[in-house]
């Protein structure tokens, strides 16, 4: 039989719930002013779910502005072209990038894999600043000192008074339960995304192709020459309904 370990309390000035994107970059942009934040991720390590995303140049010079945007443009090339095809009529669409990719191409639109972004936003904060396995349990409001601050419970026993916290646990977040805010809704489709990996090269342009049709969008970038990123969003009546 596992023994509880005896509780533990501490104190933070801020925790952050959730390391995905918005948790690391929102500790990142505390830390570029001064201030530290502890990080509370429920997963046991830096997740890689959705396989990439594509980033346009009001994202890069997010990241240029947290100082982390020279790690992935090295590595990941701008978008020249994108073709848009409609399935029902065969009409094709092409897009230039050149308007977004007037920055020398520091902030051109491109697809990058998401763990890479992670790792890139991870490796700004002192190791210490992440904690992995972290399931919270609850999270209640105290009075202390003439000011409210948040208790956080985990499983383990471990309990954690932050000033301040900020919920960056996506679906399902704990952190809005307890904020009060009401459930999520279906959105009405469903999306389904992965990478396919050609260890000889697939010899593809720096283009992006889209699919379009009825309750439709589907399409694939490059990510690397080697990796390609896909996607496929379709309508989706919710659990229960009937077309």
């Amino acid at each position: 039989k596992t023994e509880r370990k005896e509780d533990m309390e501490m104190k933070e000035d801020i925790v952050i719930v959730g390391a995905g994107i918005a948790g690391l970059a929102t500790a990142v942009a505390l830390k570029r002013v001064g201030v530290k934040a502890l990080v509370l991720e429920r997963s046991d390590g830096l997740r890689a779910t959705g396989a990439a995303l594509s980033l346009f140049p009001n994202a890069w010079l997010a990241l240029d502005a947290l100082g982390v945007s020279q790690k992935l443009t090295s590595i990941y090339a701008p978008f020249k072209k994108g073709y848009v095809t409609n399935l029902e009529t065969g009409a094709i669409q092409e897009v230039s990038f050149s308007g977004a990719n007037k920055n020398n191409d520091a902030t051109g639109a491109r697809a990058v894999h998401r763990k890479a972004l992670l790792n890139a936003l991870a490796e700004e904060l002192p190791t210490d600043s992440i904690r992995f396995s972290c399931k919270i349990t609850a999270i209640e409001t105290q009075e202390q000192e003439g000011s409210s601050v948040a208790v956080v419970h985990m499983d383990d026993g471990t309990v954690i008074k932050a000033k301040v916290l900020i919920g960056c646990d996506g679906v399902h977040s704990v952190a809005a339960s307890w904020l009060g805010l009401p459930p999520t809704v279906h959105s009405g489709r469903s999306a389904v995304r992965g990478m396919a990996v050609f260890p000889q090269g697939h010899g593809m342009k720096e283009e992006v192709h889209q699919f379009v049709g009825p309750g439709l969008r589907a399409g694939f970038a490059p990510l690397t020459d080697k990796d390609v990123y896909w996607f496929l969003v379709c309508d989706s009546p919710a659990k229960g309904s009937t077309f």
